[in-house]
């Protein structure tokens, strides 16, 4: 009898299957652990209220003409 050298064909998909259901779940694990975390910080509030103080011509936020969301890409 020969002996085949080659594995058997389930066991290379056996292995892919384990190997994709290992990425897939390292990078769900992932993405939960990061929803899990709070959204702020008082580090982050922190650094917000020192921006709007050094910068008191930004208004409160509430301005709608900052960015370029609204401009038009024809001119006028």
């Amino acid at each position: 009898m020969e002996k085949d050298d080659e594995p058997k064909t389930w066991v290379s998909a056996l292995k892919i299957v384990a190997a994709l259901a290992a990425v897939i779940g390292t990078i769900g694990f992932g993405l939960w652990y990061a929803s899990q975390l709070p959204v702020s910080s008082p580090a982050l509030e922190q650094a917000i209220e020192e921006v709007r103080k050094k910068s008191p011509s930004s208004g409160s936020g509430s301005d709608s003409s900052w960015g370029i969301a609204k401009d038009s890409p024809l001119r006028r």
